[in-house]
């Protein structure tokens, strides 16, 4: 792919409104690079113990019905190790090192390769505010010379991956999280979140104990948090406090 035709893919994006328009851009991005398969899985953290899943693929229906209907994504290999990485890897690596070598992952990848991916290019992405995502290119060739195609097509999957996402993410949310908090609130909040104790803020900001737990409870109230610990906890996902650069 040529790097005027790619720019212009690129480009493209930030005008597309709906999720089969996305889709449509996925299919022809797949079709220039000469890949069949891709799947872009997002996950948002507004709950930790319930989040939200989101999907955009053509894998083959068969195969995406019988991974959520068995909640595969449990214990999808490529999954458990993107979470806790930032570097793309190859399915093929992926499977030779040790956690992965358990019976349970292999029976997963035959059953995968049963339905035409047999290797993949997987690259995780995560956002400012918490969401996390997989963008794959997936192959029905598990040779060597799969490997190399797939290393060959890296940099433009990372490269759109990435685009992607973040007009995925406008998609999903086009009514961004807008919390009206004070200069005093967002004072409190910071040493909050830098684990400081409210009569601890109060001697930091020059203010009586009781002034930074009222302005506490305001931004409580305003985050629609369960109390304190989750405020905290929403102000460092919705990107409200970030770090005094």
């Amino acid at each position: 792919m040529d790097s005027k035709t790619f720019l212009q893919i690129i480009q493209n994006l930030e005008f597309l409104k709906t999720t089969d328009q996305l889709k449509t851009a996925c299919e022809e991005f797949c079709h220039l690079l000469e890949i069949p398969y891709y799947l872009m899985g997002m996950v948002s953290q507004d709950s930790l113990y319930t989040p939200n899943m989101n999907v955009l693929t053509n894998y083959p229906k068969q195969w995406m019905d019988i991974y959520f209907e068995q909640e595969k994504h449990r214990h999808d290999p490529v999954v458990i190790y993107m979470m806790n990485k930032h570097a793309p890897t190859q399915w093929s690596q992926l499977f030779q090192l040790g956690q992965f070598s358990d019976a349970k992952s292999q029976a997963f990848m035959r059953e995968a390769k049963s339905f035409g991916l047999k290797n993949g290019l997987s690259i995780p992405i995560r956002s400012t505010t918490g969401e996390f995502a997989v963008f794959s290119l997936a192959i029905d060739d598990d040779s060597e010379q799969g490997n190399i195609k797939l290393n060959n097509k890296l940099p433009f999957a990372h490269t759109f991956g990435v685009n992607l996402f973040e007009r995925f993410i406008t998609l999903q949310s086009p009514e961004t999280h807008e919390f009206k908090l004070t200069s005093r609130e967002k004072q409190c909040l910071f040493w909050a979140c830098e684990g400081k104790t409210a009569w601890e803020i109060s001697q930091i900001i020059n203010v009586t104990e009781r002034t930074v737990l009222f302005h506490l409870n305001n931004v409580t109230k305003k985050l629609g948090a369960a109390n304190r610990q989750h405020a905290v906890s929403l102000a460092m996902r919705h990107g409200i406090i970030t770090p005094n650069i």
